[in-house]
């Protein structure tokens, strides 16, 4: 004897949808044919559709047609429920034989009951046949029926008492239908169900025409769907392994740290497609944003995608978004949220150098540091396949920028060029690096002016070779420090200290200028804050924005912020300030880039810093000579009298370079109102009168 063949797997969506459209109309002619035994057939009943129209409809759907009389109620549902079980028999199959079918995988996935599954089916099928929405106008007697309601869905699936107390189970916010909205009932809250109307998430639609589900247009601004397509993959072997590792398993946090633009995501994207998954990139800050009510909804639809579109989810730049709650140190509120409804794999990125307080479950933590410059140089030439290799190694030695950084500056360089021009040059890739970067900075800091040159400045000789020196090992450090393997971070940091107006924030312009930089003035008055922590915040998205050394960054009157830790810590004010000079020390040492701080009370900077700074450069008060050079340059020689004798100014006047140029402007103003050049009157009675607004009784002694 010959064993019958058990059920078969489904082949493909269209051999499921065909079934289950088959399933749908049986029960729907049965819950018609039995009605027509309970209650004489009128045509009035429905002002569209007849009863001789249905049973042409019938025949149709089932290809066999039957009597259009009540005697065919009980063989409808014989046929019926032997579809029902060949079909249910199915889908356990293709479950079973673990095929990937994109109905299955929505039962397998949501872990629909048969009943949660038949109501889902009756709102969505209508979609593909339409057909189905006059038969449910008939049956509902209703003629400004548009598809499932209550009333229906409770003849057709929930029609004994045993099952319709399980509709409204079926049909509640816990319910998979409802908590992810596969399945939505509109009305007032206070309605029936059985008024509801039902609709079928939309794009489950594409799910019958055996196609690939894209992200729900509702979450684009949340969320971002990345597919296994990766380019300019550059991580350690090791570092890879230990990704997809980790978004394998179900019981731990993957945690990937680094400054932006490093790859982090991408790392995420790798170590996902390892596993033949995609990666729901979330926006974390936007997220954080919403409110309570309306994050729980966006959580559920997040989770619907992810399961939906078998993806891991990475939740991007926590730290971006924790700021947003209470709890600063900890993980936003919406992560515990998250993880309460979702067992599987999970991702975070985080870029600042402070990790949030994690303790849902145990944490993989890996640090992406930026490529080294052999890579770097690799990547410029991947990306930018017609620049000269020397070229390559430049941009590669001058800014330490991740592989995001480099492919965005190139897309930048080249989008920005007619379609007939050559290929960007060294010069066009320069200015894209420095602007993919310079918005990070802009908020917190103010771009200089460079117009000076080492030969504008009026300085002694010593502070002159302290800046040339300063220059070349700025311009010379990456690379003599992979020659000579030095360890440790390749920033250079330097303290301007001296009187007020001898030229410290204009060196800082020119160093700059000589080494092919921009220079940022950071402005304190946005970096500090009273409140806890941010402080800390705003230092770290300086320091790493100006990290891959593309700026100068230059701290001026920097006691304020880098002065001395308090020994006596009497209130919490002087402890959190010392938490804060405690991490720039820390930061400072840390920094890949040029800073420079200046300042005018050389012994108000705390001692641990002045360790730290590989150049201090103490620019003297200006002798005679070079008040006399520096009243000569400043002065224009064209509106100036015969009578002005340069050695007799700087002689009877000790003014450093900012007072001379302050003293000519306003002389410069009284000159040019009264229509007369500058002579040395002019310029006597307008330094004496800066002495007096001063509080100086005599010109004696050097103007502060």
């Amino acid at each position: 004897m010959v064993a019958e063949p058990g059920p078969q797997p489904y082949p493909d969506v269209a051999t499921h949808v065909r079934d289950e459209l088959r399933r749908a109309w049986l029960r729907v002619e049965y819950q018609i044919r039995l009605g027509w035994t309970k209650a004489p057939r009128s045509p009035e009943a429905d002002h569209a559709v007849g009863p001789e129209d249905m049973g042409q409809l019938f025949a149709a759907a089932r290809g066999e047609p039957i009597a259009n009389d009540e005697s065919g109620a009980p063989q409808v549902l014989e046929q019926w429920l032997e579809a029902h079980r060949r079909i249910e028999a199915r889908i356990r199959a293709t479950i079973d034989a673990k095929i990937v079918s994109p109905l299955v995988e929505l039962i397998r996935t949501f872990e629909l009951s048969p009943r949660q599954w038949a109501s889902l089916m009756f709102a969505l099928l209508p979609e593909v046949d339409p057909n189905l929405v006059q038969a449910y106008r008939y049956l509902a007697r209703d003629a400004s029926c548009r598809g499932l309601d209550g009333r229906l869905l409770a003849q057709l699936v929930y029609d004994t008492p045993q099952s319709r107390s399980l509709m409204a189970r079926d049909l509640s916010p816990s319910s998979p239908l409802s908590r992810y909205r596969l399945l939505d009932s509109s009305g007032a809250a206070q309605d029936s169900l059985m008024f509801r109307k039902l609709r079928a998430l939309p794009r489950l639609v594409y799910l019958l025409d055996g196609n690939r589900l894209e992200l729900d247009p509702e979450l684009a601004e949340l969320a971002e769907l990345r597919d296994g397509s990766i380019d300019h993959a550059q991580f350690p072997a090791l570092t890879i392994e230990r990704a997809a590792a980790a978004l394998h398993s179900n019981e731990v946090v993957l945690a990937i740290q680094g400054q932006r633009g490093l790859g982090k995501k991408l790392l995420a994207q790798i170590g996902a497609a390892h596993w033949r998954r995609f990666v729901l990139v979330i926006d974390s800050k936007r997220l954080a944003q919403q409110h309570v009510s309306v994050q729980q909804a966006s959580v559920r639809a997040l989770i619907r995608e992810q399961r939906l579109l078998n993806a891991i989810p990475v939740f991007a730049d926590v730290d971006d978004a924790n700021v947003i709650d209470d709890d600063r140190d900890g993980m936003p509120a919406f992560f515990s949220m998250f993880l309460d409804e979702w067992s599987g794999p999970v991702a975070i990125t985080i870029n600042r150098e402070r990790m949030p307080r994690l303790h849902h479950r145990p944490l993989v933590h890996l640090t992406l540091d930026v490529p080294s410059l052999q890579v770097r140089t690799q990547l410029w030439h991947q990306v930018m396949p017609a620049l000269p290799a020397g070229d390559a190694e430049g941009l590669a030695g001058r800014f330490a920028i991740p592989g995001g950084v480099i492919v965005a500056a190139a897309h930048a360089a080249e989008a920005g060029r007619l379609p007939t021009a050559p290929p960007p040059v060294a010069t066009d890739l320069d200015h894209a690096v420095a602007a993919q970067l310079h918005q990070r900075i802009s908020r917190l800091g103010k771009k200089l002016p460079t117009p000076f040159d080492l030969d504008d400045l009026i300085v002694d000789d010593d502070t002159r070779n302290a800046l040339v020196e300063i220059a070349a090992s700025a311009k010379e450090r990456r690379k003599i420090r992979d020659q000579f393997k030095l360890r440790g971070a390749a920033g250079i940091s330097v303290l301007f200290s001296g009187h007020p107006g001898v030229g410290k924030s204009m060196s800082g312009t020119v160093l700059a200028k000589r080494l092919g930089l921009e220079i940022y003035e950071i402005d304190l008055s946005q970096v500090v804050s009273k409140w806890l922590g941010e402080t800390e915040k705003n230092l770290s998205d300086v320091f790493d924005a100006a990290e891959p050394g593309h700026v100068v960054l230059l701290f001026n009157e920097a006691d304020s912020l880098f002065g001395k830790r308090t020994s006596d810590v009497k209130s919490s004010n002087d402890r959190y300030a010392n938490l804060e000079t405690n991490y720039l020390l820390q930061r400072l040492e840390r920094f890949n880039g040029l800073t420079i701080l200046t300042t005018n009370l050389t012994g108000a900077i705390d001692p641990a810093f002045k360790r730290r700074f590989t150049y201090d450069v103490y620019f003297t008060f200006p002798s005679p000579d070079m008040r006399a050079e520096l009243w000569r340059r400043t002065l224009p020689k064209d509106r100036c009298a015969d009578d002005i004798d340069f050695d007799e100014l700087a002689d009877k006047f000790e003014l450093t370079g900012g007072f001379i140029k302050v003293a000519c402007e306003r002389a410069a103003y009284v000159a040019g109102a009264n229509g007369v050049n500058i002579d040395a009157a002019l310029l006597q009675q307008t330094v004496e009168r800066m002495y007096r607004e001063r509080g100086k009784l005599s010109t004696v002694g050097p103007l502060e």
